[in-house]
């Protein structure tokens, strides 16, 4: 078929088939790539035990999969055992009881406001390791826009930049929310912010996640249709900036 298109295209080239010749190296490489599926049995370890459980798995599936089985070549030489390293049982249970009886201290911040009327969270503005709700209402519609942000620190700390960028014009840019804060402004209008916790965090930052960073686009997934929502669709790939304290190149010596 090959050749019937080549010569009716003009072509008188015929094709030939060639075996390359390959090296005993060559050859061997080839085979190293070649991947053996594994079957691994992984047991639990206890020191308490002294059958070898390892020698009884493997007779009996001498015995039941010998070479007379249909089976015998799926579990000749791919089956491994590997002892599982994993936590005991009374470990887990212990750890289990740890959480359960601790108290729950997440709800202990309180609040440092002289005046409590103008506290923007009720006896929660102290609370580190959360993400915030903002719903932004103007005296000339009833449009409210919402926005979500999330802080690391004490929200009052976040608050006090929140309120520095609506009063200053050079930093009407630091957000979404500022940003529409000065257009309700520019119109000559009256914003007015109630703010409020979505998620609070107890343990933030882990060895490859963030903990903050991952609540907050997961509950700004669930307000995507929301017409409302001042966030960007760009706040969902933004790189976290919580895990750069953790660096090396970061960290100073206590020395110097």
């Amino acid at each position: 078929m090959y050749e019937k298109s080549l010569q009716s295209s003009g072509f008188n080239k015929t094709l030939a088939y060639e075996q390359l010749e390959t090296t005993n190296r060559e050859s061997q490489k080839i085979l190293k790539k070649r991947k053996r599926k594994i079957i691994w049995n992984n047991p639990p370890y206890s020191m308490n035990v002294k059958t070898n459980i390892g020698n009884q798995f493997f007779e009996i599936l001498k015995k039941h999969f010998s070479k007379s089985s249909a089976f015998y070549k799926n579990f000749k030489n791919t089956v491994k055992l590997s002892y599982s390293c994993m936590r005991n049982v009374a470990s887990i249970i212990s750890s289990k009881n740890k959480t359960l009886l601790k108290p729950d201290n997440s709800n202990t911040y309180s609040c440092n406001c002289k005046d409590k009327s103008t506290c923007p969270l009720p006896n929660q503005c102290l609370t580190p390791n959360i993400v915030y709700k903002a719903e932004v209402e103007n005296d000339i519609n009833d449009e409210v826009k919402t926005y979500i942000g999330l802080t690391e620190t004490p929200f009052k700390t976040r608050y006090a930049n929140h309120k520095q960028s609506f009063r200053h014009k050079k930093h009407q840019n630091s957000t979404e929310l500022s940003k529409y804060i000065w257009k309700l402004k520019d119109k000559n209008a009256i914003p007015s912010i109630q703010w409020s916790i979505l998620k609070v965090i107890k343990s933030n930052v882990k060895s490859n996640y963030c903990r903050l960073c991952l609540t907050e686009k997961l509950l700004l997934i669930n307000h995507l249709d929301d017409n409302n929502l001042l966030n960007k669709r760009n706040e969902f790939v933004s790189k976290c900036r919580h895990q750069n304290k953790f660096l090396l190149n970061n960290v100073k010596d206590s020395m110097d």
